[in-house]
């Protein structure tokens, strides 16, 4: 399985050693940002210095914890296109929860999460459970949540909780220099690397997005598994809502337009395959880096962000070429 790519065992020749580490699908990202970073710490001032890391770390956070979501999905032989609007629609959602209804901060997250997990599970329930591609199924919701977002906005910014309490949980700098966003990104990513390397539930997920019939004839519920996942995304999607709001204190309805293109880039840029079956959750972290870095290095360089929309495109093409290239080494050696 790709979660375990990297335990190799102990008494490997380093060749036998390096062949392994150079077909383990992190490792070309792995090398792809230590070129980026370097490239940029040498070409662009004030990179290299603690406070612009730090902001690239903060940056990453949301995306990295949508992207923790979609890998479980992608895994799975799914995808999930909504999780743009969903992020954004949550955030409206919990704004107004907050400043129009009067719900406290503490009662609206978890009930803007629970909001998450239901769009998610009614996304898994039509796709496994009419047959509808996930492609279909989550391009309608894509649209259907942008609507309700500006209609429940207003097309104008709603504004959101200013508890100190919630912002320093969410946004704050506790005990480090590390922005609180980033510590959730950290934790999320722990979490789900045990689930998906360590627990049944996690065999079950590559399982399904291997070979699904073959998983189902071992026993394995795939329906429920790819329901699970599309619950998953949704969960993220709101805490990712709930981070944006404790940093800006509003929510504007077009919070995470494109999101869906970062989040996916992000997955398959760290070698998930986009017909399921492989990835890993340290390669989507080490995917949303490498967005991340870049779309810092294009505003230090003064370069227009519309060209980070280029050169993520580009980066899902090289991705999906590497992955490509690497499934078939893997089928020749199967069947050599």
């Amino acid at each position: 399985m790709t979660a375990h790519a990297l335990d190799l065992p102990v008494d490997d020749t380093a060749g036998t050693l390096l062949k392994r580490l150079l077909g383990a699908r992190e490792f070309g990202v792995v090398v792809a940002t230590a070129v980026v970073v370097t490239a940029c710490a040498v070409l662009a001032d004030g990179f290299m210095t603690t406070a612009n890391l730090l902001t690239v770390a903060q940056q990453i956070a949301v995306l990295g914890i949508i992207a923790v979501g979609m890998t479980f999905v992608l895994i799975a032989g799914e995808i999930d296109l909504s999780v743009g609007s969903l992020y954004g629609f949550l955030a409206v959602t919990l704004a107004s929860l907050v400043t129009e209804i009067g719900v406290p901060v503490g009662g609206a997250v978890p009930l803007t999460i629970g909001v998450g997990v239901l769009i998610g599970l009614v996304n898994g329930l039509v796709t496994t459970g009419l047959g509808i591609p996930s492609f279909i199924v989550t391009l309608a919701a894509m649209g259907v949540l942008r609507g309700f977002a500006l209609l429940i906005a207003d097309d104008v910014p709603v504004d959101g909780s200013r508890d100190p309490l919630f912002h320093a949980l969410f946004a704050g700098y506790p005990a480090t220099n590390l922005n609180a966003s980033t510590l959730w990104m950290g934790g999320v990513v722990v979490i789900a690397s045990v689930v998906l390397a360590k627990t049944e539930f996690g065999y079950d997920v590559y399982a399904t997005g291997g070979n699904s019939s073959a998983a189902g004839n071992a026993g394995i519920g795939t329906a429920r598994v790819k329901i699970t996942c599309f619950c998953v995304s949704g969960a993220l999607c709101g805490l990712a809502a709930t981070v944006i709001n404790a940093q800006f204190g509003n929510a504007p309805p077009s919070t995470g337009v494109g999101y869906e293109l970062y989040a996916i880039a992000a997955v398959v840029i760290g070698g998930a395959a986009l017909s399921g079956g492989t990835g890993s959750i340290l390669g989507a972290l080490l995917g949303a880096v490498l967005t991340g870095v870049i779309s810092n290095a294009l505003v230090l360089f003064g370069i227009d962000d519309n060209w980070q929309q280029v050169a993520t495109g580009l980066l899902i093409l090289v991705a999906v070429l590497v992955n490509t290239v690497i499934a078939r080494r893997s089928r020749r050696g199967v069947h050599s």
